[in-house]
């Protein structure tokens, strides 16, 4: 059965579409069906997809497949009451086998206004809006079924908006990634509040739907765990912020009714994984749309002053780098469903 996971922070800069998309790549390389599902109107995980092919190198091609607005358009104008997931093309990547696309759309930020009155008006005899607010969860579930994945990951915004919203509600799970700073201790407290409030009003939406023959969905995502993202090794004011998240984390998830917690997680150290700085290893990669992990020698001329690859100590230390991230990825993958 397919699982849909997703990375959600409401801050930004925390790295979970570069996080989403090598988790990804490292799943497809391991054998599990994957499928890239970008929820965010600002489609960054499209862009990443597409970089390792033509599209990347030239703006004005137009892409192929289905983008995700054009998929669910249909339901939003009240053409159908579901959409039939034979009918929408996703797109399998150039360089990894078995990881494909449902592409973003710019114009799928039209679908905010759609997603906010399902929101508000489910909850009453309304069929229209009550086939609106679980179209995105059937659509997903169903290329599911269709395609036969393992995993959807889906990328989604750095928001509370409604879009963001259906998307994390149609998960199964979610890790939240978190920078070691003041920023991202507050917004451990503020997503609490926000998951909680979305999933008793899910609740109370759901319970409506019987009267109608109609099916809801779980609406209840798994805390899968914190990915600590960025940190650099001997900052003693990025530990002292480390242990004040972690303890956020605790307060925040396991000491109230919010959320399901992943069983295993640990309740003294809720992360899952701790990835260095990259920045410079992630730049190559997203030029040559690869995971960070997969950076060959010969990318790094794209790195260096000389515009040679680098040699010897060099490029002794990007493996090494590499290789510390792929450990990381692979914890992740290991706290999946």
């Amino acid at each position: 059965m397919t699982k849909i996971i997703t990375l959600y922070n409401n801050m930004g800069g925390v790295f979970k579409t570069t996080t989403l998309f090598n988790l990804a790549a490292y799943l497809s390389k391991n054998g599990k069906r994957v499928l890239i599902a970008d929820c965010d109107p600002q489609c960054n995980a499209t862009e990443l997809f597409f970089a390792s092919s033509e599209f990347g190198d030239d703006p004005s091609l137009e892409l192929p497949g289905t983008s995700i607005y054009k998929a669910l358009q249909p339901r939003f104008n009240g053409v159908a009451g579901q959409i039939d997931p034979q009918n929408v093309e996703l797109i399998e990547s150039s360089i990894y086998k078995n990881l494909f696309l449902l592409r973003g759309d710019f114009e799928f930020s039209m679908a905010e206004s759609h997603f906010a009155n399902s929101w508000n008006l489910a909850i009453t005899e309304d069929i229209f809006e009550k086939n609106t607010y679980v179209v995105l969860y059937r659509l997903l579930h169903g290329l599911g079924d269709v395609h036969k994945f393992d995993y959807i990951l889906c990328d989604v915004g750095a928001s509370t908006s409604a879009i963001t919203r259906m998307a994390v509600l149609a998960c199964d799970g979610f890790f939240m990634p978190l920078t070691i700073d003041r920023f991202s201790n507050q917004a451990v407290h503020v997503l609490g509040r926000v998951l909680e409030g979305w999933i008793k009003k899910h609740k109370l939406i759901s319970n409506t739907f019987e009267p109608f023959l109609l099916r809801s969905f779980p609406g209840n995502p798994v805390f899968l765990g914190g990915i600590i993202q960025d940190f650099m090794i001997q900052n003693i004011p990025s530990h002292k912020w480390e242990l004040k998240i972690q303890e956020s984390l605790k307060t925040t998830f396991f000491s109230e009714d919010i959320c399901r917690i992943r069983e295993g997680l640990n309740r003294d150290y809720p992360f899952v994984a701790r990835i260095r700085d990259t920045s410079t290893l992630a730049a190559v990669a997203q030029m040559f749309g690869c995971a960070i992990f997969d950076v060959r020698r010969e990318y790094t001329a794209e790195a260096s002053s000389t515009g040679s690859a680098f040699i010897g100590v060099a490029w002794a230390e990007w493996e090494k780098r590499k290789n510390e991230y792929l450990e990381e990825i692979k914890k992740i993958a290991e706290a999946l469903p």
